[in-house]
């Protein structure tokens, strides 16, 4: 029986432990900290559970894209999805205007033309190319005849020139971009169309949540990786990636053991890989292009308790913009917070209930306490030092600020807030990237990082060397996997599901 060890317990490293489990292969997968499944985290407070990267999920329906991923994996049957509000999952709300997304590319289309009567010809032309661009993806597509080729002329044009080239309203462009752009971490005039086009479809086939969110659909990928003889080992670091006359052979745990394997996948971050490699192992070029790739957007994790209305939220999620410039949210003032997203999982109306936020910021702000930690708390976080956590406050107090005058009647019961920092500990991602890598079109198609290496049986799989997000991060291990067996018959076994 052939042997396959994982380094990640996250949504791609699951993914891949299950693809190779249903093919006869004993996996190992080694997660350092103490819960599986990364950026699906869940931590808990006085028994409440909050979400860290997890919140929502698209095109979950038989037939669709990832409603294929959950039943080819043989998850589905543990998973309840609650579909988020069919008339209008995400509310856009910029300065004097605000905008309900409808699922479906055309109901979409049909509310846009109806408030921008003066673009309904261009927004006619820009449909057409989505629904050309998305096909051009044969895996998400699940068309086995679409060559891989087909997607470089899509991720070599930035979002910012189709909507240039297609519509004449700058407010329309902005609603367009403004609900793509912090799904992928992006600005418009670096996001290849392509990834635009690939992510918000992912999202008009239908929004969704998972009842106990993506603590449940990691626990539900432990149980299936376990079911097909694999193992999950938590607090399991990995220390180096042996490589033998060029081949990977195993990897070597921080305590000395050496788990071994014929094909050792990094499902982590590629500089993370690079780090576990023995010297010499890759060219010296390949090191540069790794080291050299600039990392993506960085967040703040905003993590609520309130009591009110949260009807508002109830089935949608809220994407608040103070600016039209979607562009320039980057160079401006992160304290003064001039985007933030929210979302209240499960809110149903007067009461108390969990609400969540996310908010860039500038890495640059918290480089200085980068490897600054001062002990660990229960459960393995650092503590860092008194600057640090009042820099986390003041942040935070600025997004309350916000939040106060759009939701007035709300009180907050708790507050806490994560910063790049953290999410840098718990997934190694250079300087706490959200998605990891920066997707802009030099750094995508062929630009894009490679899964394979000079080192022989080694593979890299996750968001940096495919699409950002949940989903991207399983579809990365499929890519990765389908090297064993092919592309086509890949797709051919997603499609019968």
């Amino acid at each position: 029986m052939k042997q396959a060890v994982i380094v990640g317990a996250g949504a791609a490293g699951l993914t891949a432990a299950i693809l190779l489990g249903a093919r006869g292969w004993r996996v190992t997968v080694l997660e350092q900290h103490y819960r599986p499944g990364g950026c699906l985290h869940r931590f808990f407070r006085r028994g409440v559970g909050y979400d860290t990267g997890f919140h929502y999920v698209g095109s979950a329906k038989p037939g669709q894209s990832f409603g294929q991923v959950v039943r080819h994996l043989g998850i589905a049957p543990h998973l309840a999805f609650e579909s988020l509000d069919p008339e209008g999952f995400d509310t856009l709300r910029f300065p004097g205007l605000e905008f309900r997304v409808p699922a479906g590319l055309d109901r979409w289309a049909g509310r846009l033309a109806a408030m921008f009567p003066g673009d309904a010809a261009g927004l006619s032309r820009y449909t057409e190319l989505h629904r050309a661009c998305v096909a051009s993806y044969g895996l998400y597509s699940l068309d086995a005849d679409v060559p891989p080729e087909a997607v470089l002329p899509w991720e070599e044009r930035t979002l910012a020139n189709v909507l240039a080239s297609e519509l004449i309203d700058p407010r329309l462009r902005a609603l367009i971009a403004g609900h793509g752009a912090p799904l992928y971490g992006v600005a418009p005039h670096e996001a290849p169309f392509g990834l635009h086009a690939l992510v918000t479809d992912h999202f008009l086939g239908g929004a969704y949540t998972i009842r106990g969110g993506g603590d449940r659909l990691a626990q539900v990928m432990v149980a299936r990786v376990e079911a097909l003889g694999g193992r999950v080992r938590l607090r399991a670091p990995a220390a180096q990636i042996r490589v033998e006359g060029g081949v990977a052979t195993g990897v070597e745990l921080d305590d000395g053991e050496v788990v071994g394997g014929d094909l050792v996948i990094g499902a982590i971050h590629p500089r993370a890989v690079l780090a576990l490699l023995p010297p010499g192992a890759v060219r010296p070029a390949y090191r540069e292009r790794v080291e050299l790739a600039r990392p993506g957007r960085v967040h703040m994790g905003v993590y609520l308790e309130v009591e009110g209305d949260l009807s508002p939220l109830a089935g949608r999620n809220l994407y608040r913009y103070h600016t039209w410039d979607v562009d320039g949210v980057e160079r401006l003032d992160d304290a003064e917070v001039p985007f933030w997203f929210l979302t209240a999982p499960g809110a149903r109306g007067e009461g108390r209930g969990v609400v969540l936020g996310l908010f860039p910021t500038s890495a640059a702000r918290w480089a200085g306490w980068e490897g600054e930690e001062r002990g660990r708390r229960p459960g393995g976080a650092p503590h860092r030092p008194p600057e640090y956590e009042r820099e986390k406050a003041r942040m935070l107090d600025g997004f309350l600020r916000r939040l106060a005058v759009d939701y007035p009647d709300w009180r907050v019961v708790r507050a806490e807030a994560s910063s790049p920092l953290t999410m840098r500990h718990y997934t190694r991602v250079p300087f706490g990237a959200t998605y990891g890598h920066h997707h802009a079109v030099d750094q995508m198609g062929r630009y894009r990082l490679p899964m394979v290496t000079r080192v022989r049986q080694l593979v890299q799989i996750g968001q940096a060397v495919a699409m950002p997000g949940i989903c991207g991060a399983m579809m990365s291990a499929y890519v990765g996997v389908a090297g064993l067996v092919g592309m086509p018959q890949m797709i051919e076994e997603l499609r019968a599901a």
